[in-house]
């Protein structure tokens, strides 16, 4: 929440407590309460596709942002977006972003535009990294699948739109921590999610398959990140 309020620019801000414990559902409606944001929530884990969709159905503005609760958004990633959104006339943009595991910053590659064919082969964009236009969402909602976010992107995407990338800066860390990172289990959500969710024959979802692995173990070999301003840390408001 802190990284949000340094963004200076006005907006409402919903937070959407998926089924915590008692003891972190007091500690999120007193942050809540101390910066006067709108807390709403299950009280059973309903999971992200809910939670947001929640977030989106409570909320009353032209443009949606999300945020997951353990990444952070570096100052500025607002303002790029939303000034390149209105002068451009863009419905879907994404930032950069770096995956955080303890000191390592490693940045992730992120093209310029991302159309629907794209978006399947690529899987670039961060959840914490978008920004939406309500009158490009429209009725759509995130699906209940192995990996809603995918699923949602190339839903509002079809085959004629397409997302871009705002600015050149990283704009959000994904903070990662020292968890294990299990490529299988990835994989074979992208997978279900391209044959259940999507529906996509099996012939056709073997070609955004593979170029997608390719993709997936060579963002392994991307440069570490060692300046200190890549490093900075998001402290509490004032």
């Amino acid at each position: 929440m802190a990284s949000v309020l340094r963004q200076r620019v006005p907006c409402e801000i919903v937070v959407v407590d998926d089924g915590s414990s008692m003891e972190q559902a007091i500690s999120i409606r007193r942050i809540g309460e101390r910066f006067g944001l709108r807390v709403l929530g299950f009280k059973a884990s309903r999971g992200p596709a809910a939670a947001r969709n929640l977030g989106i159905n409570a909320s009353d503005t032209q443009f949606i942002a999300f945020l997951d609760a353990d990444d952070v958004w570096i100052p500025g990633k607002l303002q790029a977006q939303l000034s390149q959104m209105h002068t451009r006339g863009q419905g879907f943009t994404y930032t950069r972003y770096a995956n955080v595991s303890g000191t390592r910053v490693r940045a992730m590659p992120a093209p310029a535009r991302l159309r629907r064919d794209d978006l399947l082969r690529n899987t670039a964009i961060g959840c914490s990294s978008v920004v939406l236009s309500r009158r490009f969402i429209g009725e759509s909602r995130f699906p209940e699948a192995p990996d809603e976010d995918l699923a949602f992107w190339a839903t509002l995407l079809g085959q004629e739109r397409t997302a871009y990338l705002a600015g050149g800066d990283i704009y959000v860390h994904r903070m990662l921590g020292r968890r294990p990172r299990n490529k299988f289990n990835a994989a074979w959500r992208y997978w279900r999610t391209l044959r259940d969710t999507l529906h996509i024959p099996t012939p056709e979802a073997m070609t955004h398959f593979i170029p997608y692995a390719h993709r997936a173990a060579r963002k392994h070999w991307v440069p570490l990140i060692r300046t200190e301003s890549s490093r900075r840390t998001i402290g509490e408001p004032t």
